[in-house]
């Protein structure tokens, strides 16, 4: 597996043509997907995540887990979809979150597979940042619904924390989701901001897990590697299966 480098990444390599939809040309789109026609998604929420973390740390972090993805397999990357559910604002109350409902993630979801698909991606992976029970519910909702009527189409939406899972354990602004924050824009970090005389909890702070002064960028690239290491081999079956 290719490390993942801080910096500037080369759009398209020799090797692997991958690149940010954004900032492509139609013909380097096309170029793209002609070799590998998947096409990433990355969706997150802007909501709370402590003191030390950015308020769109789970789109921040679906994008870079995308961008790994896609230099191993090829394709494009989309912007992260910033509009997320179920926040920890209903649930603890904190400010700074933007919580949209439930039937808005899903239309907004099979909508942007539908998209996709009409501009001849042959496989969609979704990767959510963001995994409240609720939110997770809203895209595999509009995951179930396209599939049943798109069955031509490699389609795997998921949270992130599921090539993680039995190694890594699901958190909220804590040691984890910070580590992958260090790694991918460490820039956005301040540890200094939290409270100095105590461990960070849910109710004051708004982190749930280990407290993130134990994050660093070298475990977020232990992380990652377990992530491709789980991610990479299944998105390839799904290009094996529907690659025409």
């Amino acid at each position: 597996m290719a490390e993942y480098f801080k910096g500037k990444i080369k759009m398209i390599s020799t090797e692997i043509k991958w690149g940010r939809y954004e900032n492509l040309r139609p013909a380097q789109i096309e170029a793209i997907r002609a070799q590998t026609p998947i096409a990433y998604l990355p969706w997150g929420a802007l909501e709370w995540h402590s003191y030390h973390a950015p308020i769109g740390l789970d789109g921040i972090k679906a994008n870079g887990l995308c961008k790994a993805l896609a230099q191993e397999t090829g394709g494009v990357v989309l912007p992260p979809i910033y509009v997320g559910t179920d926040t920890i604002k209903p649930y603890k109350g904190f400010h700074h979150t933007i919580d949209h409902s439930a039937e808005t993630v899903t239309k907004l979801c099979r909508e942007f597979l539908t998209q996709l698909t009409d501009e001849g991606f042959k496989v969609i992976v979704l990767v959510t940042g963001h995994y409240g029970g609720g939110h997770v519910e809203a895209i595999q909702k509009a995951a179930e619904e396209f599939a049943a009527t798109h069955p031509e189409i490699g389609l795997w939406a998921f949270p992130d924390s599921e090539p993680l899972e039995g190694v890594f354990p699901k958190n909220h602004a804590a040691r984890g989701e910070t580590s992958f924050q260090l790694l991918f824009k460490p820039e956005l970090v301040d540890l200094s901001t939290l409270p100095p005389d105590r461990e960070t909890t849910l109710d004051d702070d708004g982190v749930w897990g280990e407290d993130p002064r134990r994050a660093s960028a070298e475990e977020g690239q232990q992380m990652l590697k377990v992530f491709l290491e789980n991610a990479v081999p299944k998105i390839r079956r799904l290009l094996q299966q529907n690659k025409l």
